[in-house]
């Protein structure tokens, strides 16, 4: 307290023109800081000008956040992997970027292969019906055509899908070589594309989730085929009782040989 007491006494015995080394310590910092005061402004109204550009460029910052997520999931997954290979040597052939990254989308191939299949197989039956009450060969050809076709465009789909996924993960930049190596992965053929060490099991995986899809798609191409059967024997018997039905309205007319 009494520190303070004779600083104040000090002060007020100075002239107010007094030079800075006579001033109490605190009197000399604050004329010491008083010449880079209008730095400080200076910086200020900078920073002010610049705070709108950069909250622009916030969104095209957060476009870039999967890539950078993905581009760092090998160097986060790092300690884990290295603490579960310590544990459990087996994981030295199991990367577990592969598992996660791969698998997820595995996932997401396999849902929207579910939901493309549900509704080919719902136009489908709803087609069939009409065609019972209308029967007609062209048209049990035409609807088993344009089902195949649909199954292809969900394969296509899935690759497309596999592609993005390479792409937007950083594992290859450019589209036209990560559809050709989903592709030829997805289709079990194998590219002669070589991805990063971390990334090595990815090729079996997009040819997991080929095989998953491709024995699903058949097992319903089967359905589909022996449904279409069945409705060109109906059509053969309509057309069997309407040939009955013309013979019997008309017996002076000779039957077609």
């Amino acid at each position: 307290m009494a520190d303070t007491t004779t600083t104040e006494k000090n002060a007020k015995a100075l002239p107010p023109d007094a030079p800075a080394d006579q001033l109490p310590p605190a009197a000399g910092r604050v004329e010491a800081d008083l010449p880079r005061l209008p730095q400080v402004i200076k910086q200020l109204s900078t920073d002010a000008q610049t705070l709108p550009q950069a909250a622009e460029k916030v969104p095209a910052e957060l476009v870039n956040i999967p890539r950078t997520v993905v581009t760092a999931l090998p160097g986060e997954l790092a300690p884990v992997e290295a603490y579960i290979e310590a544990e459990l040597p087996i994981t030295k052939a199991l990367p577990l970027p592969d598992l996660f990254y791969g698998g997820g989308v595995l996932v997401v191939v396999v849902i929207l292969q579910a939901i493309g299949l549900r509704l080919l197989t719902a136009h489908f039956d709803k087609r069939a019906r009409s065609i019972e009450q209308r029967p007609a060969w062209w048209s049990v050809d035409l609807l088993l055509g344009f089902t195949v076709f649909r199954m292809l465009g969900l394969h296509l789909a899935s690759i497309i899908l596999w592609s993005a996924a390479i792409v937007y993960g950083g594992i290859i930049p450019d589209w036209v070589m990560a559809a050709r190596f989903a592709a030829l992965s997805y289709t079990t053929l194998g590219s002669d594309v070589e991805l990063p060490a971390e990334w090595n099991l990815l090729a079996p995986i997009i040819a997991i989730s080929g095989m998953f899809t491709f024995a699903w798609t058949a097992s319903v191409l089967v359905s589909i085929v022996g449904q279409c059967n069945q409705l060109r024997g109906v059509i053969r018997e309509a057309r069997q009782s309407r040939r009955k039905a013309i013979g019997h309205s008309s017996p002076g007319v000779p039957p077609e040989t």
